[in-house]
């Protein structure tokens, strides 16, 4: 492996990519109940113990009937039909249906034996003890097949793929109790700098509170993820003792702040305390450049530029992702859309550029506007989606299709969030 390899001591963002990929493993799964799953990721198949429905039952409120008995059924020539008995969810299906009668059933019921489909309740009449059908019902109508939603055996839940609250459900009717899943990981949040106040404390003048670190949480959070977090001063020794301990309670580190190569950038050599082993320094990526990775033992710590905009970037496309790979993620990132470019990207060919924008709806298409002031915390508050230009493109006109990273939660039907 290069360490720190590339131009001018850079990497390429694919290159830094690759490493953070190499360097992040998932979390070590284990056996979660139902109610402690969404959100997810499955580590084994999860299999159906039971059929769901466990017989067939109505999907309607309605009668059961003998559908033969209903050929010719209509408002202008009802089938008049004998009212059994009636049947609710829940009760034993004993009574049988014969030739001409019709059983009373709710949603849910068991189908009584005899029946072969259910006449929804709007298309009949009863009338002194019959059942005045009109319309007819064909074999199987209104009827929820015995293992319909799942047949015991069946793989409900495949390795990789996020349990949705909606799958958890299905899982639960299936008679599933607890699944293989990797747990979410532990973030830590560091921010240092003389000038950096911790929100909720007395603002100094010349001060700025720690937006970056409450942004990391907050976008931590809209994936279920929650992180503990410190602020620090410009010193080797707090920041020591400060990722110390956040490392000993997280299973992931990010940093902001101190990450470049002036005199007051103490971050990696304050880590070197702690045992660093650098990955990469530096990023041919704009905004963002300036970010490191290493490790402490096996656990990955991002160091992230101070700037709002690269610490932004930085952590969308690099530290992000990789919380999100310890999560069990396979492809993890920002969901990808394709969108109409509605005005002119130039950027460098040498490295890879990003810009924030809007997404507008038209004409059938997504187009992405970039915006103006993007390296302002309004521009990027007010931003939908993050266009790329890859390295090797200096130039993308009008009118040109991109895969733009929608700024939301990272779920797609494919399993990823």
């Amino acid at each position: 492996m290069s360490w720190g390899a590339g131009k001018g001591g850079y990497v390429s963002f694919g290159e830094a990519r690759h490493l953070a990929a190499e360097s992040v493993r998932p979390l070590a799964p284990r056996s979660f109940g139902l109610a402690r799953l969404a959100g997810l990721v499955a580590a084994a198949e999860a299999r159906a113990r039971v059929a769901s429905p466990s017989l067939t039952a109505s999907s309607k409120d309605g009668y059961a009937v003998v559908s033969a008995d209903l050929a010719g059924a209509a408002p202008e020539s009802p089938v008049s039909l004998e009212l059994a008995g009636r049947l609710v969810a829940g009760q034993k299906a004993g009574q049988a249906v014969g030739r001409g009668q019709a059983l009373a059933i709710t949603t849910g019921a068991i189908l009584p034996p005899g029946a072969d489909a259910v006449l929804a309740s709007e298309f009949a009449r009863e009338q002194e003890g019959r059942v005045l059908a009109l319309a007819p019902a064909e074999p199987g109508r209104n009827l929820l097949r015995q293992g319909a939603d799942v047949a015991p055996g069946e793989v409900v839940l495949a390795p990789g793929q996020v349990a949705a609250p909606s799958l958890v459900g299905l899982l639960a009717a299936a008679g599933v109790e607890e699944v293989l899943a990797h747990p979410l990981p532990r973030v830590g949040l560091l921010a240092t700098g003389r000038e950096v106040v911790a929100p909720g404390q007395p603002l100094p003048p010349g001060a700025v509170f720690a937006s970056n670190l409450v942004t990391q949480a907050a976008w931590l959070r809209l994936h279920g993820i929650e992180a503990a977090s410190r602020v620090v001063d410009d010193s080797a020794s707090l920041i020591t003792g400060a990722a110390g301990g956040l490392l000993a309670a997280s299973d992931i580190l990010i940093t902001s702040g101190g990450a470049w190569t002036g005199e007051r950038d103490l971050v990696l050599a304050a880590l070197g305390e702690l045992g660093f082993r650098l990955v990469f320094r530096r990023v041919r990526m704009g905004p963002g450049k300036g970010v490191a990775l290493g490790l402490v033992g096996d656990k990955p710590v991002f160091c992230l530029p101070g700037g709002p905009p690269s610490n932004d970037m930085a952590f969308l496309q690099l530290a992000l992702p990789a919380c999100l790979a310890l999560a069990g993620h396979r492809r993890p990132g920002l969901r990808l859309v394709e969108a109409v470019l509605d005005g002119e990207l130039v950027g460098q060919e040498d490295w890879t550029q990003f810009w924030h924008g809007r997404l507008e709806q038209g004409d059938g298409r997504t187009r992405f506007r970039a915006l103006a002031f993007a390296g302002r915390l309004r521009a990027i508050a007010g931003s939908q989606a993050i266009a790329c230009l890859p390295e090797g493109v200096g130039r993308l006109g009008p009118g040109n299709r991109v895969s733009v990273q929608v700024l939301g939660p990272a779920w797609s039907e494919d399993g990823l969030w």
